[in-house]
């Protein structure tokens, strides 16, 4: 097999087609998409110093491994970090490759043309994935030590019932809390629900988060969407990617002012939730849209809905199913990888020890 580096742009001129047929023809998440990464890097600045493995044998690709060495620290300690791009943001991550993807790894890893590393980090990767398992069989003269770390544990709903079929299923509080909502959203004013599908003008939906945004309880807490953020970049980018590959948003306007959205990706019969907020004063409008994307989603023909990001309740209130992923540390044969490496298999240890004296203390 032969390894190829390229430069971000030049990856993308030379290979954008056959990696956008992969992603839309096998099972990955749309977030892998070259022009969904393009956004990502681009928004976090990151697109200068990203690279590209493009792993050959004869003249077929067997896979496309985007990546980055960034200057990180264990315990302290500094070393150089091999990264999928992924590793950024993205969900359900994987390694595209059409083949021996342990094999495609092996190669990438030991490549001389790759600058020098000391852990190779594949985070938020599908814990029962075809990437998890390549990376933990990976053989010692590319990788001395492994650690694996507990990733986000995403709740979804499989969908193969009709809307009222499945809401029969949640609880009595669900279904009651469905009409309080919409008797709330009306007692204060509600003026109408804007639905963004396919094909619609992305500006006027980023306008409406952006102020929805800056109105939740997140703009206190620092993680909002903002102007001028990466996080504003990103979906400045994002958006009119996904008003033609596929949007759903539900934008709600109480009194002619947005106060609360939900903004999900569509994808082969797939509905990812990619972001939801609501005004501080009208906590119950988040449980009205959500109940409403969920609803149109599932009327609408899709096959799971994905709430994406960690559990939390607002979420499992509609989920029967979760999906675990997990974060991979590989540390390379030379000397500071096996050294680091014996210092994070030291630090898991106590870590692990440490959970568990946590769980064992009884609750007052």
């Amino acid at each position: 097999m032969k390894v190829a580096i390229y430069n971000w742009t030049s990856a993308l001129d030379a290979h954008r087609q056959q990696w956008s047929e992969w992603v839309a023809s096998r099972p990955y998440n749309p977030s892998l998409h070259p022009e969904w990464l393009d956004a990502t890097l681009r928004a976090w600045g990151l697109d200068k110093s990203a690279a590209v493995a493009v792993i050959e044998s004869g003249d077929r690709v067997r896979a496309i491994v985007p990546f980055l060495v960034r200057d990180r620290t264990i315990q302290g300690l500094p070393c150089r970090a091999l990264e999928l791009c992924s590793n950024v943001f993205s969900y359900h991550a994987e390694v595209l490759c059409d083949g021996d993807l342990g094999e495609c790894l092996e190669h990438f890893l030991a490549s001389k043309d790759l600058p020098r590393w000391d852990v190779f980090r594949a985070v938020n990767v599908a814990t029962d994935g075809l990437t998890a398992r390549a990376i933990k069989a990976l053989p010692s003269r590319v990788a001395a030590a492994f650690s694996v770390r507990s990733g986000e544990t995403s709740p979804y709903v499989s969908v193969d019932r009709d809307w009222n079929s499945y809401l029969s299923t949640r609880t009595k509080k669900v279904r009651a809390n469905i009409s309080r909502a919409r008797r709330l959203m009306k007692d204060a004013g509600e003026t109408g629900v804007v639905w963004y599908e396919n094909g619609c003008d992305p500006k006027p939906l980023l306008a409406a988060i952006l102020e929805i945004e800056a109105q939740s309880w997140k703009a206190d807490a620092g993680v909002a969407i903002l102007t001028g953020t990466p996080q504003g970049a990103y979906y400045e980018r994002l958006l009119p990617w996904l008003a033609v590959n596929g949007i759903r948003a539900n934008v709600l306007y109480v009194k002619e002012r947005p106060v609360a959205y939900v903004l999900c990706a569509v994808w082969k019969g797939w509905v990812g939730q990619l972001k939801t907020s609501f005004a501080a004063e009208l906590p119950d409008a988040g449980f009205y849209m959500i109940q409403m994307s969920l609803q149109r989603s599932i009327e609408g023909g899709c096959k799971e809905y994905d709430f994406l990001g960690d559990v939390a309740p607002h979420k499992m209130r509609w989920a029967d199913h979760t999906r675990a992923h997990e974060d991979l540390w590989v540390f390379s044969p030379h000397l500071r990888g096996r050294a680091l490496g014996a210092v994070k298999r030291v630090a898991d240890s106590v870590n692990r020890w440490r959970e568990r004296r946590r769980k064992a203390v009884p609750s007052t």
